[in-house]
């Protein structure tokens, strides 16, 4: 291709990262070290300087981001060790490939006016953005080079946003999904990622709510099974006693006489596509006549609804870690054939969120919502979370998935609103949460030490106890009658007519979801028209006998 010239002068955003990810390991260990002997208060990240020299002793990468006048792109390059010839360095050429990358790092820094330099990519888990090891197995170098890719368009974004740099829950916020232009890999690897990946998503706007968010409340418990656990069950016990049935000769046959010859089964199979097919056909029809709302302007009623998630409650997904406004956690098992098997599933639907736009806030309660998703981050048994990647025994048989609405996704939302009753969690509840949230502080608990020895005994923690019990009793009466705030006041819910949808999905458009339902109703009404033939012919043999 043409040559890439650096005028002297020219903005340049430079990414010095690792795609081995052992940076990594060794920044959280140092940071594990400084709150141990520091303090949480106290505790000092690596220096630029040693963290530079960490990531060119691994396995080192260099991405380099050419900006215009305009504070846009005019063209990328990546540099790889041993990957380009260094005979343009003169006499700084070296015959160490990672002295030669570092001689072209300084060249950029000495004729870019200004040049940023991040070394960041690995440090922060960024949805999108996830270093893979080589243990992980899969192509995790081409992983790791997309996620720099990813990581590298959002540095240059936010330098070319302006010199106030972003806080880290504004980070969090942004979608991350990057796009990729006339990029120029030094090497000949991964010519092309950009069809691989969207447009870069709009930067959420600023979070205006400072206050610190309480913790979530508990599940609250219920008694029986789940309708999850029933339609589990029954579909095991229906399988189960299929293939017991269909090992006796004279019962396969019956049903092969009675169910297949006279045309029952595919008339079976014919009536549940088609009911299949009108489903998604309503749920179409549903988003495309629904009109779209405002927060502040909300019908009692369906309603169609776009805005940003926000959260209510101090939500962070068990795994990836991440500020989110809802999780699903799906764990599976390998079984004997080698086929992945869930054996159990963990989702938030019980905590609340906001869903925000430019008039205002409304709460959405998520329960027996279909929710869609388009974060997803998976691991093995053995990992405990992808914030310390720490694992004491992979378990290659046991895998794990976790699907995130980040806070500050744009989210499409067709349910019901409802006057929001002032319903308060039961007393023993409460109770639990206050002395949770009382563990967590120190100059709190000092006040129940009687007798000054630093610890609480169980006199004085029954004591504590009572006196939390006291006071939310107390506040109870204070709260009798208040009203809640405007933007409590309504809560988008299930709807009460069990015929009526409720969906939560991430997506850019209501035009996207209504795509995909119209995508599930051809081969749904297809199916249908084939097992109709199916039965028509069948019967028609099966009088013929008669």
């Amino acid at each position: 291709g043409d040559p890439i010239v650096l005028e002297r002068g020219m903005a340049v955003v430079a990414v010095l990262a690792d795609l081995s990810g052992s940076v990594i390991g060794k920044h959280l260990k140092h940071l594990m070290a400084q709150k141990v002997y520091n303090g949480i208060d106290q505790a000092q990240p690596i220096g630029n300087e040693e963290l530079q020299q960490a990531i060119l002793r691994a396995k080192p990468v260099l991405d380099l981001y050419l900006l215009n006048s305009t504070g846009g792109v005019q063209s990328t390059l990546r540099v790889l060790p041993g990957r380009f010839d260094p005979k343009g360095l003169g006499e700084s050429m070296s015959l160490s490939a990672t002295i030669n990358l570092q001689r072209i790092l300084e060249r950029v820094q000495e004729y870019a006016s200004p040049c940023t330099l991040s070394l960041d990519f690995g440090l922060a888990n960024l949805p999108g953005c996830r270093v893979e090891k080589a243990t992980d197995g899969g192509p995790w170098e081409k992983q790791n080079l997309a996620s720099l890719s990813r990581f590298g368009w959002l540095i240059t974004g936010l330098a070319a946003a302006g010199p106030v740099r972003p806080s880290p829950r504004d980070i969090q916020n942004r979608s991350i999904v990057p796009g990729l232009s006339d990029v120029a890999y030094v090497g000949g690897l991964l010519d092309e990622l950009r069809d691989e990946m969207p447009p870069m998503a709009e930067p959420a706007p600023p979070v205006t709510n400072a206050a610190p968010l309480p913790a979530p409340p508990l599940r609250p418990r219920k008694g029986g099974l789940s309708r999850t656990q029933w339609l589990s069950i029954s579909g095991t016990a229906a399988a189960f006693g299929l293939f017991i049935a269909l090992d006796n000769t004279a019962f396969a046959q019956a049903v092969l006489h009675y169910g297949i010859r006279p045309g029952l089964l595919p008339a079976v199979l014919s009536a549940g596509m088609l009911w299949g097919g009108f489903h998604f056909l309503r749920l179409k029809r549903r988003v495309e006549n629904t009109p779209t709302s405002k927060t502040r302007s909300l019908a009692m009623g369906l309603v169609e609804v776009h805005g940003r998630a926000r959260r209510k409650y101090a939500l962070v997904s068990p795994m990836s870690q991440l500020p989110c406004v809802y999780y699903r956690l799906r764990r599976y098992r390998r079984d004997r054939n080698n086929h992945w098997k869930l054996s159990s599933c963990k989702e938030s639907d019980h905590v609340p969120f906001y869903l925000e736009d430019d008039t205002g806030r409304v709460i959405v309660d998520p329960q027996r919502a279909t929710v869609r998703p388009r974060n997803s981050q998976q691991g093995f048994g053995g990992q405990q979370n992808l914030l310390l990647d720490r694992a004491s025994h992979i378990d290659r048989d046991e895998k794990w998935v976790e699907e995130t609405i980040a806070e500050g996704t744009h989210l499409y939302i067709l349910g019901q609103a409802m006057e929001n009753a002032l319903r308060r969690p039961p007393l023993r509840q409460r109770v639990i949460e206050a002395l949770r949230e009382l563990k967590k502080d120190p100059a709190a608990l000092k006040r129940y030490d009687r007798d000054g020895d630093g610890q609480i005994c169980e006199q004085e923690w029954n004591e504590a106890r009572s006196h939390i019990e006291e006071q939310l009793l107390h506040q109870s009466l204070q709260n009798k009658g208040r009203t809640l705030p405007q933007q409590d006041r309504v809560v988008i819910a299930r709807p009460q007519q069990r015929s009526l949808p409720f969906i939560i999905a991430e997506t850019p458009s209501e035009a996207h979801l209504s795509r995909s339902y119209g995508l599930y109703t051809l081969p749904l009404f297809g199916g249908a028209l084939l097992t109709v033939v199916w039965t028509v012919v069948m019967l028609v043999e099966y009088l013929q006998l008669i």
